[in-house]
């Protein structure tokens, strides 16, 4: 009994930590980022990270200009809708950081990667360096 609350205890704790500190993923440039619930694996074969789309992450995407790339009228307007369409939703990424591969979301990945929008490095090179930040090679071409 001991044991498995102490197992409880530490993976909440994990969790409140990982929000705390503000991890997030996204995955496109047109969505907010979301708040990271859960990491495993860091730093292995198969390092993983979840995040859910929270009222706080929508509410600061839509104050900080998330309204102006939609056709929202107001930052209430896009909280509404934007609530309503991803809301709970969850992103989840997956690394091997020994080969420097990555998928995130349905999108597949090599490192080095473009940083742009287009090819989507843009989102994926944070999640890399957060799932494997002791990668040896070359996440992003200059």
């Amino acid at each position: 009994m001991a044991l498995t609350r102490a197992i409880v205890l530490a993976a909440c704790f994990s969790s409140f930590v990982t929000a705390t500190f503000g991890a997030e993923l996204q995955r496109s440039c047109i969505e907010p980022p979301a708040t990271v619930i859960e990491m495993t694996g860091i730093n292995t074969k198969h390092a993983r990270a979840t995040a859910k789309f929270t009222g706080p992450d929508i509410i600061k995407a839509c104050h900080e200009g998330y309204v102006g790339q939609g056709s929202y009228g107001s930052p209430e307007e896009c909280i509404r809708q934007t609530k309503a369409d991803l809301l709970g939703d969850t992103i989840h990424a997956e690394a091997n950081c020994s080969t420097g591969t990555m998928k995130l979301g349905q999108m597949s990945f090599k490192m080095p990667i473009e940083n742009n929008c287009a090819s989507g490095g843009i989102l994926a090179a944070p999640a890399f360096k957060m799932l494997c930040p002791s990668y040896r090679g070359k996440v992003v071409n200059e």
